[in-house]
């Protein structure tokens, strides 16, 4: 909870030692914060009330007046003139979410400043130097931001931020972390200028004529982000996973550790690694890569009915199979539309200039697959599960179906964050970018998780509430006063607000 007075001073609740929260009378003037009386301790809503009228009484009382409705009251309408308006709601929101989450254990209010800002509203360095000027009053000179973004890459701001933040998981969210998700993404660049880290690649956003990056996440089971680490831009996906499991098994220090992937990260050699360092997985089967054999026995055990299962051995790992009549429906109409595709290609056979799944080809003749075809219709409507855990198999399942956790983390970072296009030049920039954007997944990620509102939402809420700067033009007395919430609903969402993060 704040509240403005004309000198400067708020109210402020910060957890204690003991678990508890303290009330105190702070200021703060370029950077520096001083307590001005610590007025107690609390443990109920009740305690809080009373410790909060206290503060303000004192208030009123080392500043001589009253608060400022009381300021406004006494004076004529045409004597008091609004000269600012900020959202220092918002801020102090997201600033608290960051020092709740320990990323504050990096010790640098440029880097807090320019996460805050990211979540707030994504834009370039420059454009983020005048946000933070304009409507927070932070003033830092671009020059300073690099500098200090390179500084923090070079002290371990990213390390630092990974720790705090699969530290909170375990403690703030109750996550033993012995199940993880992971899942790769592509992020573009406005440029064809190569790096070590930007390169040419297969491209998610289909941007195949634009250098990029492979970042590579892991979230928890709520899909709160953990760690994350950047490829060059012609990685192939499945050679990040063991190295990046690796490491995340090593910082969680999880020794039983149970990894989520979809089908791209596995192989016969990233099988044999996991195997190697004792680290559970489950991952998408690509069935259509399975031998002639097994896609037999797949075809005339399972069950043609919804839900139906089967478990079968594959590179001597358990292979779950589920049927399901919406997959196969689905499956069938791909596979037609597929193949009228390819017969409408064969007619003018000269013309043709891409690949076809079910098209045939040898030197310049094409035909119909027809193999490929039987397979794809033998294993229509059925889904596979790869695992080297002792799991049931409804529950590989299920978890496995709890990747889109760490899909909607990336969408996050590509729409709300704006993590892409990147414009940085420079390999070092290009991960100081990323480490800003990491740290705002997480603070949206925790309020969405605390509120089950979207950052979207709840941004639109707390923009309604501005610390207004009020001045007597007459006395030249200024004063402070934040927008009052009238609507129910609304106030109700905005007092969830206020008490995120305390």
């Amino acid at each position: 909870m704040i509240v403005l007075y004309n000198v400067g001073m708020r109210i402020r609740i910060v957890p204690t030692a003991s678990g508890k929260y303290a009330v105190q009378v702070v200021s703060k003037r370029f950077d520096k914060v001083t307590v001005h009386k610590h007025i107690g301790t609390f443990s109920t809503p009740e305690e809080k009330s009373k410790l909060l009228t206290k503060a303000d009484k004192f208030i009123k009382d080392y500043t001589g007046q009253s608060d400022f409705l009381t300021l406004v009251a006494s004076q004529r309408p045409f004597d008091m003139a609004i000269t600012e308006s900020r959202p220092i709601f918002v801020y102090d929101l997201l600033v608290r979410v960051y020092d709740k989450l320990g990323l504050n254990s990096y010790p640098d209010e440029l880097i807090k400043d320019l996460v805050v800002a990211r979540v707030y509203q994504p834009a370039s360095k420059l454009e983020t130097s005048d946000i933070l000027s304009d409507l927070f009053g932070r003033e830092y000179a671009i020059k300073t931001v690099y500098r200090r973004l390179k500084k923090g890459l070079e002290k371990g701001v990213k390390e630092s931020f990974q720790e705090s933040l699969i530290q909170f998981a375990r403690l703030g969210l109750g996550d033993s972390l012995r199940l993880v998700f992971y899942d790769v993404t592509t992020l573009y660049f406005e440029s064809i200028v190569k790096t070590e880290l930007k390169e040419f690649g297969f491209s998610k956003d289909h941007k195949s004529q634009e250098t990029q990056v492979v970042v590579g996440l892991v979230v928890n089971n709520q899909g709160f982000p953990l760690y994350f680490d950047v490829f060059s831009g012609k990685t192939f996906e499945g050679n990040t996973f063991v190295p990046l499991v690796k490491k995340i098994q090593k910082l969680v220090g999880q020794e039983e550790l149970i990894v989520v992937a979809d089908a791209a990260m596995i192989s016969a050699d990233n099988i044999q690694k996991l195997e190697s360092e004792h680290i559970g997985f489950i991952v998408g089967a690509r069935l259509s890569n399975l031998p002639t054999q097994l896609i037999d026995v797949i075809f005339t055990q399972l069950k043609k009915e919804d839900g139906e299962m089967i478990t079968t051995t594959y590179r001597e790992q358990r292979l779950i199979c589920q049927y399901s009549t919406k997959r196969a429906a689905k499956d069938k109409s791909d596979r037609t539309k597929q193949i009228e595709r390819v017969k409408q290609a064969l007619i003018s056979p000269s013309k043709i200039t891409s690949r076809y799944r079910f098209m045939k080809t040898d030197k310049d003749n094409y035909s119909l697959n027809t193999p490929v075809i039987e397979k794809a219709e033998k294993l229509e409507g059925v889904k596979g599960y790869l695992t080297n855990t002792k799991l049931t198999e409804q529950t590989i399942i299920d978890r496995y179906h709890d990747l889109w956790r760490v899909e909607k983390a990336f969408r996050i970072t590509k729409t709300d964050l704006e993590a892409r296009p990147i414009f940085h030049r420079l390999d070092e920039t290009i991960k100081a970018h990323l480490v800003i954007v990491f740290a705002g997944l997480a603070i949206a990620k925790y309020i969405e998780i605390q509120t089950g509102m979207s950052m979207k939402k709840v941004l639109k809420i707390a923009g309604k509430i501005l610390t207004h700067k009020v001045k007597n033009t007459k006395t030249g007395e200024i004063a402070f006063v934040e927008t009052t919430i009238e609507d129910p609903e609304l106030k109700e969402k905005v007092n969830i607000l206020r008490n995120l993060g305390h």
